[in-house]
């Protein structure tokens, strides 16, 4: 969009023709109201230059494309010959770099899972390790807690014959 200054208009002037109503704000009318400031504002003959040039440059674009399309057309065949085998080496190229990137890839995440499948399976051993030691200290300490509950079975049987004896 153009500036309203490029064009010899003053921002004070726009603003000072548009009316903002206070009590209902709409920001829509205000863009309107400014678009047709700068509108009104702009000479028919600025546009028409302006357009008038962009038109000449697309035109000059146009017929300048034009001729060298029509120039390059007997040597269409022998551009593709030249350019069509080093492409498709290079696609050709690209695609087993690719390949191999991949399998380098795949080849380096394989040996990472293997890491921690190992460390995870070391952590396993470990935990279950811990666990066989503390069910075995257990085990010992059921069969005291058997031992001494059979040894107060038996001194309370012998405290009760000899208090009802």
């Amino acid at each position: 969009m153009d500036d309203p200054q490029k064009q010899g208009l003053s921002e004070k002037a726009v603003v000072d023709k548009i009316k903002i109503d206070y009590k209902n704000v709409s920001s829509a009318d205000i863009m309107r109201q400014i678009k047709e400031e700068i509108g009104k504002e702009i000479s028919p003959e600025s546009r028409t230059a302006s357009t008038a040039v962009k038109e000449k440059r697309n035109g000059m674009k146009s017929f300048v494309r034009t001729v060298l399309v029509q120039f390059m057309r007997p040597f269409r065949p022998f551009i593709k010959i030249l350019i069509h085998e080093p492409y498709q080496d290079l696609v050709r190229g690209i695609e087993e770099r690719l390949q191999r990137l991949e399998q380098k890839k795949s080849d380096e995440r394989e040996k990472e899972y293997i890491k921690l499948l190992y460390g995870l399976s070391h952590n396993i051993v470990v935990e279950l390790t811990k666990l066989k030691i503390e069910v075995d200290d257990l085990r010992v300490k059921v069969s005291i807690l058997e031992k001494e509950f059979e040894n107060f079975k038996k001194r309370e049987r012998a405290l009760e014959k000899h208090v009802f004896k």
